[in-house]
């Protein structure tokens, strides 16, 4: 026993003076093995292989599995206390004992699990399913990992706005390149696809506007679909991600400036609530995708593009994560105003419900189902939602209400309807083309609407969504600011007040700046287009109007579109992708341009009075 002890004390000792440089070098190996699996990833899906180079590939991603399933059990045997390793990791544990069973059961029984799961589905490729099934889990595993990593970012010396602008940018040119892959599209004869239509394809997936060049439903195969689906989600996420982001610095002695522009992207008074609220988000927004996916599968009509099993999932997820995130992007030939679902009113009403709360905000969405502030609010009626998410609920609807009663009115006599059509079913019809004034579906062609519906539009379109949502435009919370300060202008009021509560002046003032930003850019990228859509507005090819409609959606990422997008020249692409760009950020680099250090001063000049009007 004394023998077995004194080796026991070895073993320790040996590992202690060792677990630094070891846990060192597994970071920088997890790093480079992340890399090698999504190189490996992109050369899967982007280039055509043979059978046999296929199997290779998929024999090195399993390889891959095996280093994390080496570096898990080399971090558990240097925590030197394996019960508690695995309980505070209990999520990656579970992975890989789902990943080992699957193994076991292959090597050892030489039973796939996993393969006979995707069979016995009903799916006509159980291989590529498998396949892309276990690259998606070694991408998470990836993540884990490389999530692990403590980087200072403090060295930088970089405005954390600057830097989230770049990792932005740098998703969409990453988008861009895997979509310019041989096996990302199926282009017809004489097409003319080139690096341009691809960085505005990811442009407008990524900042979820939905503006397309080509139709998604021909012009890209099952992996490009694919790459849409995932820029989609993290552009999706991207606002609350740049509040989450900005609190990491706060490690690091975040300035109070920075510390209030936290609070106005998060819309949380204490930013420290922060350091959880991704996990959350992401939680909360993937279970209302599954549960909208679930929806859709039931719901989706037959039609040649849902024939098989497999599509109809594809179709169903697809839909709901593009409706949730407000994206706009549709797999059905000429979109949702294919004859497969345009009528279909149960179909539209699940994807209204599903941009209705992408719009919303996920503050305001975590504020209204959390269990504990229900129960509180139920034992206590006096106790409100906060104010922000009280805005965003009554804005919303309010201009859900107004939009769909102006388009029945508007439309009830032009023949836009069916004869056969109830009014319930012109009312979904109505809300459904209302609701994608943050989204880009529609059910109607866009182009056949009446001018004072595209008027109409183009409002609904400029006050977009809620803030921390997936939605563009100013924001309801600025609109109803703007709003309130004009009423209370006209009332002759000393002091903005809105339920009950006062307006600081600074937040009218932020409000003000948010709407000349936007009025700026707006015209700026309106004049620059007629100059290189000149020739096109000359020819009559496409009008003021529609070249108007169109900058008002990619600003604004929408993603509605009265036909001319294909039409643009390469010049008008890329203005419109920029746009695209400073509209899913403006806000931010207004921020940034804010938050710049500035001396304090301890004094005040005299009031000025000049001529307002």
């Amino acid at each position: 026993m004394g023998f077995l002890r004194n080796v026991e004390e070895r073993v320790k000792l040996f590992l202690y003076n060792n677990k630094n440089i070891t846990l060192r070098s597994l970071r920088i190996i997890s790093v480079m093995v992340g890399i090698l699996a999504l190189g490996l990833m992109v050369y899967y899906y982007g280039f055509p292989h043979t059978i046999g180079e296929k199997e290779m590939l998929v024999a090195n991603f399993k390889g891959l599995f095996g280093y994390y399933i080496f570096s898990y059990a080399v971090r558990m045997l240097y925590s030197f206390d394996i019960k508690n390793f695995v309980k505070s990791s209990w999520f990656e544990a579970s992975m890989l004992a789902m990943l080992f069973v699957d193994a076991t059961g292959h090597y050892l029984l030489k039973v796939n699990i996993l393969h006979n799961l995707f069979d016995a589905l009903g799916s006509s490729d159980p291989e590529g399913w498998y396949v892309s099934f276990m690259q998606i889990y070694l991408l998470f595993l990836a993540y884990l990992e490389v999530g692990k990593i403590n980087l200072n970012l403090s060295k930088l010396h970089i405005n954390p706005a600057v830097l989230f602008i770049i990792i932005f940018a740098g998703v969409i040119f990453g988008g861009a390149g895997m979509l310019m892959l041989p096996e990302m599209i199926n282009p017809p004869a004489g097409s003319d696809w080139n690096f341009v239509d691809a960085l505005f394809t990811s442009a407008s997936a990524t900042c979820v506007t939905g503006l397309m060049v080509e139709e998604t439903a021909h012009f890209f195969t099952f992996e490009g679909q694919l790459v849409l689906m995932f820029l989609i989600k993290i552009g999706g996420l991207n606002i609350v991600a740049f509040g989450i982001f900005m609190a990491v610095f706060s490690r690091f002695g975040i300035r109070v400036k920075q510390h209030d522009i936290i609070e106005d992207i998060v819309n949380k008074s204490n930013y420290q609530s922060a350091s959880g609220l991704f996990a959350k988000i992401f939680i909360i927004s993937t279970l209302i995708e599954i549960i909208g996916a679930v929806c859709l599968f039931f719901l989706i009509p037959e039609s040649p593009e849902v024939a098989e099993l497999s599509d109809r999932i594809f179709f169903a997820i697809f839909h709901s994560v593009s409706a949730f995130n407000n994206a706009g992007i549709s797999l059905y030939e000429g979109g949702i105003t294919n004859t497969a679902v345009a009528h279909c009113y149960p179909v539209l009403s699940i994807m209204g419900i599903l941009i209705f709360l992408g719009a919303l905000g996920f503050v305001t969405i975590i504020d209204v189902i959390n269990l504990k502030d229900l129960r509180e609010r139920m034992i206590k009626p006096w106790k409100k939602l906060d104010i922000g998410s009280r805005v965003g609920l009554v804005s919303n609807t309010h201009l859900l209400i107004f939009g769909v009663v102006c388009f029945l009115l508007l439309e009830w006599k032009t023949g836009l309807f069916l004869p056969e059509e109830n009014f319930i079913e012109k009312a979904i019809t109505a809300g459904f083309q209302i609701i994608n004034r943050t989204a880009g579906f529609a059910s109607v062609d866009t182009g056949t609407l009446a001018v004072p519906v595209i008027v109409l539009m183009l409002l609904l379109m400029f006050i977009g969504g809620s803030s921390s949502s997936t939605a563009g435009g100013i924001k309801t919370s600025t609109f109803t600011l703007l709003f309130v300060s004009v009423y209370t202008t006209i009332r002759g009021k000393k002091n903005a007040e809105l339920y009950k509560k006062n307006i600081a002046n600074d937040l009218l003032i932020k409000a003000y700046a948010v709407l000349l930003f936007t009025l700026v850019n707006l015209f700026l990228w309106i004049f620059l287009l007629t100059i290189t859509e000149s020739d096109a507005l000359a020819s009559g090819d496409m009008s003021i109007l529609q070249l108007v409609f169109e900058e008002f959606s990619a600003f604004s990422t929408v993603g509605l579109s009265m036909g001319v997008t294909g039409k643009f020249s390469d010049p008008g692409l890329i203005i419109l992708t920029i746009s695209m760009f400073t509209g899913r950020l403006g806000t931010l680099m207004l921020i940034m341009a804010l938050s710049k250090k500035v001396k304090s001063n301890k004094y005040k000049y005299p009031d000025a009075h000049i001529m307002i009007g």
